[in-house]
């Protein structure tokens, strides 16, 4: 199997499983299980995604996030924005120094 190949099947795996997730993830906020759920699976959740954005940003350059406008609510945003500052121990100082850096 070439590379080319190798890469398109990878491609198309990543995206089933990204389905999946959707799917498993629904389902489980739906049962209101978040709380069931390893600390650990969602950081590696949230490490895959932000990888794969911050390696197709790196790529192509500046691109919208893909997020539908129904995707996240105000307070799910919130959340996860405050949960990755402090993570990475970056303030909102900080934060506003990188958003400009690109323009």
């Amino acid at each position: 199997m070439t590379e080319t190949n190798t890469t398109t099947a990878e491609l198309a795996e990543l995206e089933g499983l990204v389905a999946r997730l959707g799917e498993l993830t629904r389902h489980v906020t739906e049962q209101e299980l978040g709380a069931e759920v390893p600390d650990e699976q969602i950081a590696d959740i949230l490490y895959a995604a932000a990888r794969l954005f911050s390696a197709k940003r790196d790529r192509v350059g500046k691109i919208a996030w893909p997020i539908r406008e129904d995707a996240l609510n105000a307070t799910e945003t919130v959340v996860l924005v405050t949960a990755l500052l402090d993570a990475a121990d970056v303030n909102l100082f900080d934060m506003a120094i990188w958003y400009r850096r690109a323009e």
